[in-house]
């Protein structure tokens, strides 16, 4: 597939590989073709750069994970987020963003990057039948903050988690009841918030923190010793926006260490990190919001 993609760029003759726009000679010589031939000619440059673009992420995609066709796993890992952290320097997320660590999934994995996926085929849950003071808990410790074009709020999510993650571990959890109810209370028994705050660790913009003292205050926690960090890079600093606490492949569901290993976005954890506070990505939606003033006004005066 490498080679498919280099032959393409010798295709495409590019003057500057480095920027995937079309090539200048197409327009220096624009007035030795015709309407008609020159249409075709840039049209061509597109779809070939349009066909790159596709093998390329096919290829980064393949390195970053390998989804499993079977559903067998190793062991569950339970996902926080923490909303300010994702948001940050990110629009897609809704105005209004928890300012707690809430659940992202309860993910049944063999190791960082694999990991059995859609179990079920066709997949219906029926949300609106789960019980009320579930759905309430759900609602706070399990929200849906990413802007939702499909009006489904956190159903989306809900459905979204069950169908991908839920159903490859329903030889332990066998319905959505089962696995909704079993994540909110592997939730409650760390609570993560408190845990971090009792050790220091809190969001500012003013200190950063080490990952020794993260993995020691939820060792203290939790008894194990290895967890898994996801990390942004934001002017050359990491920030801390997921955690992830590994579970036990039994009806026990002890917590266990996470196996360790590269994954996209894995956090150095010989690097400090921050923790942003809601402060801070808050300000990042009137930039955003800012920005796209200042755009409109430019599109309209051209």
């Amino acid at each position: 597939m490498l080679k498919l993609c280099s032959v393409l760029l010798i295709k495409l003759n590019l003057e500057n590989n480095s920027n995937c726009s079309i090539p200048v000679s197409a327009y220096k010589n624009r007035r030795t073709f015709s309407d008609r031939k020159a249409m075709s000619y840039l049209t061509g440059r597109a779809t070939l750069l349009v066909l790159l673009a596709a093998l390329l992420l096919s290829v980064y995609s393949a390195a970053e994970v390998s989804v499993r066709t079977d559903t067998s796993y190793k062991y569950l890992d339970l996902v926080f987020e923490w909303a300010p952290g994702s948001c940050y320097n990110f629009t897609y997320c809704n105005k209004e963003i928890p300012n707690t660590w809430t659940i992202h999934g309860l993910w049944p994995s063999v190791n960082y990057t694999q990991y059995p996926v859609n179990c079920a085929g066709t997949c219906a849950p029926d949300i609106e039948g789960l019980p009320g003071d579930l759905v309430t808990k759900m609602e706070k410790k399990w929200p849906n903050f990413y802007q939702d074009h499909d009006h489904e709020g956190n159903e989306k999510l809900w459905k979204h988690e069950w169908c991908k993650h839920g159903t490859c571990c329903s030889d332990l959890l066998s319905s959505p009841l089962n696995y909704f109810n079993k994540a909110l209370s592997l939730y409650d028994t760390i609570s993560l918030d408190t845990t971090l705050k009792s050790a220091g660790i809190t969001p500012n913009l003013t200190t950063s923190y080490t990952f020794s003292a993260l993995n020691s205050t939820l060792t203290s926690a939790l008894g194990v010793s290895t967890f898994r960090y996801w990390c942004k890079q934001v002017a050359k600093q990491q920030v801390l926006y997921r955690v992830g606490l590994c579970v036990g492949r039994s009806t026990e569901f002890n917590w266990q260490d996470c196996p360790g290993g590269e994954f996209h976005e894995k956090c150095d954890q010989e690097r400090q990190f921050y923790l942003i506070p809601m402060s801070a990505a808050a300000g990042v939606f009137f930039n955003a919001g800012l920005i796209f003033v200042v755009f409109v006004r430019v599109f309209w005066m051209i």
